[in-house]
């Protein structure tokens, strides 16, 4: 038993190193008891919706009855969803055997699975509402199996619990460590957030812009909110509609300060996550899609070499001072007084701009010059 569980911890990490999947310990679980049910299962408790399921000992045809009917029908769902995480749990401890042996999960399709009415399990991932549970089914009375599992899951749930802690930081990405890396150490404010603007990820520069009250934005509860009512809800339709896009859009929206003269200027586009490490307990954690909100501040200032807009473009040289503008978040009424040029003059200008550049709106512009001056940090 001790070599089976020192393989089954290597493993455990393996899989958040993304050089192993939850099969393998699904395979050393099952190696380790021989006759019984191991299933993994990830449960939405307040839907009673079946999120994720895998097993070994089932056949196709039970598995497939589980997922669609049975998991829902589970007595002990609800007494799992108030059990501590981490702790190894009995089926007898969480409702008596008498009242579950009469369920349609028991009569129905547990019993003609075989003769495994007893069961030990841990929660190894607890997510508002949402769980991941192990457990090794087994014959009543089976005492042996019963303390074996006792020890087996309880030594593995820990583990478990900082693996998938470990394995949860590469989510948003297809390399790993990309948020260490990369996202936090760009010199701008970005935020990864979902469509309830619920914030997941924030670089240092988005942390001090927020907490520091210094910025555009007021919260402190983990939800992303405009300080400006009209603005935030603007900001929630722009997070919205890019989330819910089957492209992978870039979005632009221009956010002011009630008390002050500073802009922001927030750029939404659809976060990439990679999915080759894609593993079970992702069902659990997904939060759905999550746009990337990148930052600026009209107090900031963005570089695009002039030369390399000559070159790239054929930009004249106030075309190039007009796109520089608008990357740094002025308005053409701002460049026009600023220059004591017309108005008039600078929309003729930008149609020259977006036509030497092959974009059509003012947005699509300046997410271009955005990915430009990225290239030239």
């Amino acid at each position: 038993m001790g070599y089976s569980q020192n393989s089954l911890i290597s493993c455990i990490y393996d899989m958040a190193l993304g050089r192993s999947t939850w099969d393998g310990i699904l395979d050393l679980l099952s190696g380790s008891f021989p006759g019984c049910l191991v299933l993994v299962s990830g449960d939405d408790v307040a839907r009673r919706a079946n999120i994720v399921f895998a097993q070994r000992g089932l056949q196709p045809a039970a598995v497939a009855a589980y997922t669609a009917t049975f998991a829902a029908l589970n007595p002990w769902l609800e007494a799992i969803a108030n059990h501590a995480p981490f702790q190894v749990y009995h089926d007898d401890q969480l409702v008596p055997r008498d009242v579950t042996g009469d369920s349609p999960f028991v009569t129905q399709w547990l019993s003609r699975q075989g003769n495994f009415a007893a069961a030990s399990g841990v929660v190894v991932l607890r997510e508002g509402a949402r769980q991941l549970t192990i457990e090794i089914r087994y014959a009543p009375g089976d005492t042996e199996t019963r303390e074996r599992a006792d020890v087996a899951l309880g030594e593995a749930a820990f583990h478990l619990g900082r693996a998938i802690e470990i394995s949860g930081r590469s989510r948003f990405s297809a390399g790993r460590g990309y948020l260490d890396n990369v996202v936090e150490d760009l010199p701008f404010t970005v935020f990864f957030v979902d469509e309830a603007m619920r914030i997941h990820y924030s670089n240092f520069h988005a942390e001090s812009l927020r907490r520091h009250n210094n910025g555009p934005f007021s919260t402190s509860d983990g939800i992303l909110r405009a300080s400006d009512e009209a603005t935030d809800e603007m900001l929630r339709q722009l997070v919205q509609r890019t989330a819910s896009s089957k492209r992978t859009p870039t979005s632009v929206l221009q956010i002011s300060r009630p008390e002050g003269e500073e802009r922001y200027f927030a750029i939404a586009r659809l976060a990439a996550r990679g999915n080759q490490h894609y593993q079970l307990h992702d069902a659990v954690l997904d939060p759905g899609p999550l746009v990337m909100l990148v930052v600026h501040g009209s107090l900031e200032v963005s570089s695009l070499p002039m030369d390399l807009l000559w070159r790239a473009f054929s930009l004249t040289e106030s075309e190039a001072r007009l796109a520089e503008a608008l990357l740094n978040g002025a308005t053409l009424a701002d460049f026009a007084k600023e220059r004591e040029v017309a108005k008039q003059t600078l929309r003729n200008q930008l149609v020259g701009v977006m036509r030497k550049t092959g974009t059509r709106r003012q947005s699509e512009l300046v997410s271009l010059l955005t990915r430009l001056a990225l290239t030239c940090l």
